[in-house]
């Protein structure tokens, strides 16, 4: 057998030879090896730019999901799941309404169609209208009818959760937010479909001669600050469709409008809308078949009268308790004097202003600014993540301030966070001028989450000013809006189209400049509980609602307060009218609306939640402590089977530009962010094309700056 050892170490010998002939600097020693290359100072650069970039990144990386983690569940229906299995669910509104007077009778049937094989539990969430009283609730499957019924929100809970364990038709109605509710429904069948019935009452605006009642059908996302982002208590995030993308978004809509009157004006602001006249009214159904639910609905009319009364009290009788009504209508503006004043304008350019709404607002701040009459101070402030103001203070009114203002409103754009309370603090702040009445008009679509905060601030910072909401876009946050006019002793406004800034606008302006009653009391002559609490300014074609519960039929109110400087007074007799009992609803809920807007000052927690709750149970109402629930006796879903999810987003707010992913991130400062890193680049693209250190001159004035780092290259 011959030997293998010398032929290997023949090979293994000119392997080596060959590996120094092609690299010698592999073999040789340490102590005889070249230094490393040193870098370049344009290397260096490039390497530290390369490092600042991906630290940017990193950054920018991190704080959006910081700003994810903190959102709430998704606006729309949602479906959990035992699986993550996701099923669509057609989902289809059919609403009508009964509108008598100030007063509206709402039914809101929501159906629920399972066309999956699995059996399904779900969460829708849905606005409603600013104060609706709900107190009714009816499910349907099949021929079985379930009523709710009104309990504290945990015992709700578990009745629920009772039911849903038991395979039983169940439904739950919760209020998430002062005008945002919630519905469940447990045990959806596969192929089942199940009605939701929903009831509740709210009050018809009057105002500038025209009634208005408005159906909100979609949200807008809201802005949370970093300091909720960092408490957890960040608003919600709303996972958007584009408008007119979903088709299974039916809507259908009735009204029965109750006139002895002909009407002057019966309009639709954002739906085409089919009337028809009948003996005791007027029909309203929307024209299109296939309308959706991207922008709140509004109707507003006004009665063909020649002149409005100035006053009106009517009571209603339940057992020992009686409520009341009363509605006081300011003068004709013809008897009015205007008094000069000092007005902030104070708009809104936050991310969700984007599109039509800042057209909307830049629109209303020019109509605005043309009211003003000498005499007049101004001053123009703009917030999103900080506040700018046009003057550093309140200035005269002139020809010259007037362009200078005109020219700042059209460089407005809306970008970033919704920082609202340095910017609200910043307008109400200040001493009023002597003979001048100070008016702060606030622009804005509200869109944010920490609505208590701001209102608390409001209260506290008010002084002798009066703040003037204008509510901007197709789905803005109306109860912000009107709660801080209500505890700013002003009025609110809303500008839903482009085509109606400038009416509404000189609307609003004719009212401000000719306050008409200031300082008003009431006198009931018995024992009363009466809301609003905070009586404010009456101002031409602003008419006032309170509603009451008094200890005995009165005989007369009294009123007073003071009318273009002098003092006034006027005596009203109630009149009881039947079919009224809709007043003790409504009474109810305002002093629960009361009771919540107490936490925002400081009242105790535990007390008013006990007081809520006794007025929900006793009146029948849904609020924040109490919850609607219904369940069918008999069970529905098989032991066996579990239950499914599916999900339908909502439609995100009309002339909106649909850029909703970047709502949660609007105070990140990304407009710097990207004006950084396009400056790296920027340096680091010349580094690359000029060699500075070639250049005899730079390469001398470096070496005698750092003697001995400059070598050649």
């Amino acid at each position: 057998m011959k030997s293998t050892q010398a032929p290997r170490q023949g090979i293994r010998a000119a392997l080596e030879a060959r590996s120094q002939r092609l690299y010698p600097a592999l073999h040789q020693s340490p102590a005889s090896r070249p230094d490393p290359r040193r870098l370049r100072w344009q290397d260096r650069t490039l390497l530290i730019l390369a490092m600042v970039l991906g630290a940017m990144l990193l950054l920018r990386l991190e704080t959006a999901s910081a700003q994810q983690t903190v959102a709430l569940p998704d606006w729309g229906l949602t479906f959990t799941s035992e699986h993550s299995q996701w099923h669509q669910l057609a989902l289809n509104t059919s609403v009508v309404v009964e509108l008598d007077g100030q007063l509206a009778r709402v039914h809101i049937a929501q159906r629920f169609r399972n066309d999956s094989l699995s059996w399904l539990e779900g969460n829708y969430r849905f606005p409603l209208p600013t104060g609706a009283a709900v107190d009714q609730l009816f499910v349907r499957v099949g021929d079985r009818i379930i009523e709710g019924e009104v309990q504290p929100r945990e015992e709700a809970r578990q009745t629920y959760q009772a039911a849903r364990a038991q395979g039983k038709t169940a439904s739950l109605v919760r209020q998430e937010r002062a005008n945002q509710f919630t519905t469940q429904l447990a045990n959806i069948g596969p192929g089942e479909t199940v009605d939701v019935l929903l009831g509740f009452l709210v009050t018809v605006d009057y105002q500038d001669g025209h009634f208005t009642f408005r159906l909100p059908t979609t949200f807008t996302p809201r802005y949370a600050s970093e300091a909720q982002a960092s408490t957890g208590r960040a608003a919600p995030r709303p996972a958007m469709a584009a408008p007119q993308s979903l088709s299974d978004h039916g809507f259908e809509l009735k009204l029965e409008l109750a006139s002895a009157l002909p009407l002057a004006t019966l309009e639709s602001l954002h739906h085409d809308v089919e009337i028809q006249e009948t003996p005791g009214g007027y029909e309203i159904r929307l024209a299109d078949a296939a309308a959706q639910t991207d922008r709140d609905f509004e109707l507003r009319w006004s009665p063909a009268l020649t002149q409005e009364p100035q006053s009106t009290l009517s009571t209603w009788r339940e057992g020992d308790e009686v409520y009341a009504q009363l509605m006081l209508l300011p003068p004709a503006e013809a008897s009015l004097q205007a008094q000069p004043r000092e007005v902030i304008f104070l708009i809104d350019t936050s991310g969700s202003m984007e599109g039509a709404s800042l057209e909307q607002a830049r629109a209303a701040l020019h109509e605005g600014l043309q009211q003003l009459q000498a005499g007049d101070r101004f001053n123009l402030l703009e917030f999103s993540n900080h506040t700018r103001s046009l003057f550093p203070r309140p200035e005269p009114f002139t020809g010259g301030r007037l362009l200078q203002a005109q020219r700042w409103i059209d460089r407005l754009h809306a970008n970033g966070g919704t920082e609202m309370a340095p910017a609200l603090q910043q307008a109400l702040q200040g001493e009023v001028a002597d003979g001048l009445l100070r008016q702060v008009v606030f622009i804005t679509d509200g869109s944010v989450g920490n609505e208590r905060e701001l209102l608390a601030l409001v209260a506290a910072q008010l002084g002798a000013s009066r703040l003037f909401t204008v509510a901007i876009g197709t789905a803005p946050n109306d109860w912000f809006m009107r709660k801080a006019a209500v505890i700013g002793r002003g009025h609110a406004t809303r500008i839903g189209r482009l085509e109606d800034v400038a009416e509404t606008m000189n609307s609003l302006w004719s009212r401000i400049r000719l306050p008409a009653i200031s300082d008003l009391c009431i006198d009931w002559g018995t024992g009363a509980e009466y809301y609003p609490v905070i009586l404010p300014d009456l101002y031409a074609g602003t008419p006032l609602w309170l509603t009451a519960k008094l200890d005995r039929e009165p005989q007369r109110v009294s009123l007073c307060g003071q009318l273009n400087g002098h003092s006034w007074s006027q005596e009203l007799e109630p009149q009881e009218l039947p079919g009224r009992a809709t007043l003790a609803t409504l009474w109810a809920r305002q002093k629960i609306e009361a009771l919540e807007d107490g936490l925002s000052f400081g009242q105790d927690r535990e007390q008013t939640h006990a007081q809520i709750t006794q007025l929900a149970l006793k009146y029948g109402l849904l609020t924040a402590y109490t919850s609607l629930v219904a369940v069918d006796r008999t069970p529905a879903r098989p032991d066996q089977e579990a239950l499914g999810m599916a999900s339908v987003p909502s439609l995100l707010p009309a002339g909106s530009t649909g850029r909703t992913a970047a709502f949660p991130n609007t105070a990140t400062g990304w407009p710097l962010q990207l004006a950084l890193g396009l400056l790296v680049l920027a340096i680091s693209t010349l580094l690359l094309l000029f060699p500075f250190a070639q250049l005899r001159r730079f390469r001398r004035w470096l070496a005698q700056a750092l003697p001995g780092r400059v070598g050649h290259s």
